[in-house]
């Protein structure tokens, strides 16, 4: 059973689905409601254009789930700390433990992990590293995925299981987007799914980190190996 909780962060052992969005046809979208008892004609009375939608936008994202950054709940607040303060060493000058030609490896662990978060400090200036990060309200439907494996079966199982009310509750006001300053999505793809069905105009929280996708990616998946994170298989 899905728990409530565990989709307000997905990112952090998210647990795959069987029906990948951009592969599964309206016809097989509809028969894994109907063998729930879940009325969608009744309850989601846009369905079908609202999936299309989704679809389409789905088709959008290219990174694969290993290829994702793994940051649950309170790594999230710890990188958004740091990013405010400069911590991470993410633009010139950077420090002589920085490779300049890969900033942002992948796979470190120990000493390296270690220096890797603190080599913002060491670069002689103290603001060239400072990334600004807010909570804003955005419209779902202005939200791009970076995820190329979103899985129908399991967002419309929670909306299934918690209601349509109880979803768009949880959606607007428990959880929030962590995206990129082009409102490309880091964190929140099921939430995406589940949103973009129950109402594309519907607006929700987002953590709005102040970099394009092609550094914050890169950026965020080197930050969630030198944490520690496992990555999704």
């Amino acid at each position: 059973m899905i728990k409530l909780k565990d989709l307000l962060f997905e990112a952090g052992g998210e647990s795959a689905g069987s029906l990948e969005l951009v592969s599964t046809s309206v016809a097989k979208a509809r028969e894994f409601a109907r063998k729930k008892n879940f009325n969608l004609d009744k309850e989601l009375p846009n369905f079908e254009a609202n999936y299309k939608l989704a679809q389409k936008k789905a088709s959008m994202g290219k990174t694969k789930r290993k290829d994702m950054p793994v940051i649950d709940d309170s790594d999230v607040k710890k990188f958004q700390r740091r990013l405010e303060t400069g911590i991470i060493d993410i633009n010139k000058p950077f420090s002589k433990q920085t490779n300049s030609k890969n900033p942002f490896p992948t796979g470190l662990s120990g000493l390296a992990a270690k220096e890797f978060i603190g080599n913002g400090l060491r670069d002689g200036s103290k603001k060239d590293d400072i990334i600004p990060v807010t909570i804003t309200k955005v419209s779902i439907k202005a939200l791009k995925p970076i995820q190329k494996q979103i899985y129908y079966d399991k967002s419309m199982g929670a909306t299934i299981q918690f209601g349509v009310k109880g979803s768009k509750n949880f959606i607007q006001n428990k959880s929030f987007f962590v995206i990129s300053g082009d409102n490309f999505i880091i964190d929140g793809h099921h939430r995406f799914l589940s949103a973009l069905l129950i109402d594309p105009n519907m607006k929700v929280n987002a953590l709005s980190i102040d970099l394009p996708i092609k550094k914050l990616l890169p950026l965020s998946l080197a930050y969630g190996d030198a944490i520690g994170n496992t990555r999704n298989a």
